[in-house]
């Protein structure tokens, strides 16, 4: 990873914002000490929280804690087309392949750090998925040989063929002397499959499995790659917003009515959820494209963008510093004369704060952290 040097104005600035949005959203439920939403729904007495608590739920099909991760992919997917065409311009295929490789080793890399797993000496039992970043790598080393070497017609035909390969999975092949509902989480097709394929470097989430997760992982990020040929095409401005909420909302219907038949399973990672939550990915890009890029109005976004443009950085650091520690410097003396649910608001509120403004510090500098 360098520290990279570059102007803003050459970027698609809905393209970042919607990066950070996603990005937000992790930060706000996940990691570096900023649980907003978590601590904001305690705020408004118990109905309220009754009426919240299910979209800071892994279980719930569509929440804003689990769609984040496959929004991330699909926009890691949407720049693929034009990094690589960029970089065609500049080199031979030989030498993106090996770019190619680099980026995927480094991502995994930074998913060992980030799970807290890099010095870890025990080989032996290594899981091989410690963290989103390792999917991630996986999914773009994948995707990025299959956009240098084929149409947009096979991407699509394969993005296809990968979300009914892992539908019939789970429907025709019943994992091996388990009996019981094909979706538990104590047996399943897909930890029967991460058994024998990783053995002991399986993921260690217990239903969150990596191998079949990875081959939609791969479908999510395929979506976004054909995303990105409409955002990145010869389209006119308008054409390509509304071709995008099209997309957005065959992704939509279809994903919902396949629900019907193969459930949307965020842990299972299953078809129709990638189905889904691409659909949302897609329609926030239309939306966010048609607003900054189309009509002109970026200001709003700018709390986004910050993040947006410099993901990786503040994705790692948020995973290495519990940056409420630092808030507290601030506000912790405030915040010790409210209430508890307020206090902890406070506190998650600074910790944002203080992420952001390092974040919008390298932005200011032009600074952007790149693989």
């Amino acid at each position: 990873m360098k520290e990279h040097t570059d102007t803003i104005k050459d970027r698609i600035t809905s393209i970042d914002a919607l990066r950070g949005f996603a990005m937000f959203l992790i930060l706000s439920t996940q990691i570096g000490g900023a649980p907003i939403f978590q601590t904001f729904v305690t705020l408004w007495g118990e109905k309220f929280f009754n009426a919240a608590s299910p979209q800071l739920s892994w279980d719930t099909r569509v929440s804003l804690i689990n769609i984040a991760q496959p929004i991330f992919i699909f926009v890691v997917g949407l720049v693929i087309p034009f990094s690589l065409n960029n970089r065609l311009l500049r080199t031979d295929k030989r030498r993106i392949y090996l770019h190619i490789i680099k980026r995927a080793f480094i991502l995994f890399l930074l998913g060992l750090i980030a799970g807290g797993k890099l010095l870890d000496l025990q080989l032996a039992t290594l899981p091989v998925y410690n963290n989103v970043l390792e999917y991630i790598s996986i999914c773009y080393l994948v995707c990025a040989i299959v956009v240098l070497n084929t149409n947009t017609l096979v991407q699509y035909i394969l993005t296809g063929g990968l979300l009914l390969l892992v539908w019939a999975i789970w429907l025709f092949i019943p994992a091996p002397g388990w009996h019981g509902d094909i979706y538990s989480s104590e047996m399943n097709i897909g930890i029967y499959i991460e058994n024998v394929v990783l053995g002991q470097h399986g993921s260690h989430f217990g239903s969150w499995t990596g191998v079949l997760n990875t081959i939609n992982g791969i479908s999510n990020m395929l979506l976004g790659v054909l995303m990105g040929k409409i955002i990145f095409g010869n389209r006119n401005k308008a054409g390509k917003t509304k071709l995008l909420f099209v997309c957005s909302l065959a992704m939509l219907l279809s994903g919902l009515i396949w629900g019907q038949f193969f459930p949307i399973l965020p842990r299972h990672w299953t078809s129709s959820f990638v189905l889904v939550t691409c659909g949302i990915a897609t329609f926030l890009l239309a939306s966010f494209y048609l607003i900054i890029d189309v009509w002109g109005y970026s200001r709003w976004a700018f709390f986004f963008i910050v993040f947006g443009v410099n993901s990786i950085a503040i994705y790692m650091m948020a995973h290495l510093f519990d940056f409420r520690l630092i808030g507290n410097i601030f506000v912790g003396g405030i915040s010790s004369l409210f209430a508890p649910n307020v206090h902890d608001f406070i506190q998650a509120v600074a910790a944002m704060v203080i992420m952001w403004l390092i974040m919008y510090w390298m932005y200011r500098k032009n600074t952007f952290i790149k693989i």
